[in-house]
């Protein structure tokens, strides 16, 4: 492959990880040594993509996000509220913000970002607080997220799995 070939699946491989990867790593996938990828790096940054070095890896900053709003049934229990947002967060997505149609009121949103297990653990502990009552309780039948990935198809397959354990309310998408 010539060097705008292996510039632009550099990107390519940047763009769909979730994690960063290692130099070192992306050397070995594009048959280089790491100076030439430091390199490409360098001039790819040098195009406005905001490539950062960390310690784990390198990562692209501003990536553009997917982004859809699901309606989710109502929990009758916190087992089923910690099942929605883990089946979420595990495949790879973020929980914005939860969004309820109260029949007075009208739309109430909150905003959430729950991106991590970590995050999960502490939304829940506030959740089952005698003080704290879900944004959910205030509607009858369902709830609505606006979730974020980095592209369409992992949305798609968080959707698969969120009908397939019957969490979506009337097994559809928004």
């Amino acid at each position: 492959m010539n060097t705008k070939e292996r510039r632009e699946l550099l990107l390519s491989i940047l763009n769909k990880s979730t994690n960063p990867i290692k130099g070192d790593e992306l050397a070995n996938i594009l048959n280089v040594s790491r100076q030439v990828i430091v390199q490409d790096i360098a001039l790819i940054r040098a195009t406005g993509v905001d490539i950062i070095a960390t310690p784990q890896g390198y990562v692209i900053y501003n990536t553009k996000m997917s982004s859809k709003v699901i309606e989710c049934r109502n929990h009758t229990d916190e087992d089923e509220f910690y099942n929605e947002l883990k089946t979420i967060v595990d495949l790879g997505c973020k929980v914005k913000d939860v969004i309820v149609k109260h029949p007075i009121y009208g739309e109430i949103k909150v905003d959430l970002d729950i991106a991590s297990n970590r995050d999960i653990d502490k939304f829940m502990k506030k959740a089952s607080s005698d003080e704290f009552k879900q944004l959910s309780t205030l509607t009858k039948n369902s709830h609505f997220h606006t979730i974020e990935a980095k592209s369409e198809e992992i949305l798609d397959e968080i959707i698969s799995s969120l009908l397939d354990k019957n969490i979506l309310a009337n097994n559809s998408k928004k």
